[in-house]
């Protein structure tokens, strides 16, 4: 059986409700112009915003962790950091977290110090090697035996301290739990001795799932009593989900309303952040499907029983495989055709799509929480009962 294709609907599907395109198809802050219009503010990023001003205003230097959920804001909030520092005139080494080898990962962090290459870049490279420091540094991430926190946190305070402000920003460092514990308390010992010696007008921040940030700060304390604020993200309230939906139509609207939820109804809004339980990316992830089929079939307003009636459990496997956010086919098409729909564990569904087992451990998590599969307490995932029905009638049909 071959996997269910997606349509690809036009944007005059939207002309129906005013509408130039649908506005909720950009789940994450990258990719997104003048992302700060339709960002909803909430208490954490007045707070992010009085420590930027602490730091420019009176070169404090302060370390922070944003603790959340997959879909929360934290990568928005690290860049909205980054920016500022930059529009200062500063340096801002933002490093999304991608391995658990802590050798990658610290080169990472000194490779955003390098500017584009030009003639000038390689005489000063050329300069730094007669000085020894990239000698210094590559015998130190030769190996994990030679890996000296001290020095290496030495070497980036030097680095960052010939600009008037700085950042380092590290993003999903919950794929760094990989590492051995050895290993890990190696990288937060580096960054613990940065953060006793940062230059003035410095901000360290890192963003983490609340899983990995408790399993951190359990293996090394001494680290996480440096930090100088702990921002745990919270759900979106109701009128935050209000204005997240009011923001994003708005900047797609091509005819006038009285209604600025339109075509949605207040009913259809609250059901929609009840089922996405305060997540924004799961949110929008809903309002994204829902308008779509919405639009398809007409429903003019979209209320709360317009969506219960989209949102009903699929009538067959294809309904259900079109229904998956693009970003999870591969995971759900490997564990419907090629472990007949689980329960498999995440390794055998990492081999099997040939992607990191951490990131496919938290998309598989992100996809019981959606409601796509389902989790046992062996830790093993499988679709939820109703799609077991259709393998067990497609497998009966090809038997007959």
């Amino acid at each position: 059986m071959e996997p269910a294709k997606l349509k690809l609907y036009s944007p005059q599907l939207y002309e129906v409700y005013g509408l130039s395109r649908n506005p909720f198809e950009q789940l994450a802050s990258e990719g997104i112009r003048d992302v700060e219009s339709i960002h909803v503010y909430q208490e954490v990023d007045m707070r992010i915003q009085m420590i930027i001003s602490e730091v420019i205003g009176h070169k404090s230097s302060i370390a922070l962790s944003i603790v959340g959920p997959l879909g929360m804001g934290k990568t928005q909030r690290l860049k909205t950091i980054a920016k500022a520092i930059e529009e200062n005139g500063g340096k801002a080494l933002y490093v999304k977290v991608d391995t658990h080898d802590i050798l990658k990962l610290t080169r990472d962090i000194f490779y955003a110090l390098k500017p584009p290459k030009s003639r000038t870049n390689i005489f000063l490279e050329n300069l730094s090697r007669k000085l020894g420091f990239i000698d210094r540094l590559e015998k130190m991430l030769s190996d994990t035996k030679e890996y000296k926190s001290r020095d290496i946190a030495e070497l980036l305070t030097e680095e960052l301290s010939k600009y008037r402000y700085s950042a380092l920003l590290l993003d999903e460092l919950e794929n760094m739990r990989g590492a051995s514990e050895k290993e890990k308390i190696q990288f937060f010992e580096m960054l613990r001795h940065f953060i006793s010696n940062m230059p003035k007008g410095c901000i360290v921040a890192f963003a983490s799932i609340p899983e990995a940030y408790e399993e951190y700060s359990q293996i090394f304390p001494a680290f996480f009593m440096r930090l100088h604020y702990e921002f745990k993200l919270r759900p979106m309230s109701l009128d935050e989900a209000y204005e997240l939906v009011k923001k994003r139509l708005n900047r797609v609207r091509i005819k006038d309303t009285d209604d600025p939820l339109y075509p949605f109804t207040e009913d259809a809004i609250k059901l929609i952040h009840r089922l996405g339980k305060g997540n924004p990316r799961q949110t929008l992830r809903l309002l994204h499907y829902v308008l779509t089929e919405a639009a398809k079939h007409r429903f003019d307003p979209i209320d709360d029983l317009v969506i219960t009636t989209i949102l009903e459990e699929p009538k067959s496997l294809e309904e259900y495989l079109t229904r998956i956010p693009k970003d999870y086919k591969d995971l759900i098409n490997a564990i419907v055709f090629e472990f007949m729909g689980g329960p498999v564990s995440y390794i055998q569904v990492a081999k099997a799509v040939k992607k990191p087992g951490v990131q496919v451990y938290e998309s598989l998590n992100e996809l019981v929480r959606l409601g796509f599969l389902v989790g046992d307490p062996g830790g093993n995932y499988k679709v939820p009962d109703y799609v077991r029905k259709f393998l067990e009638e497609g497998q009966g049909q090809s038997e007959e």
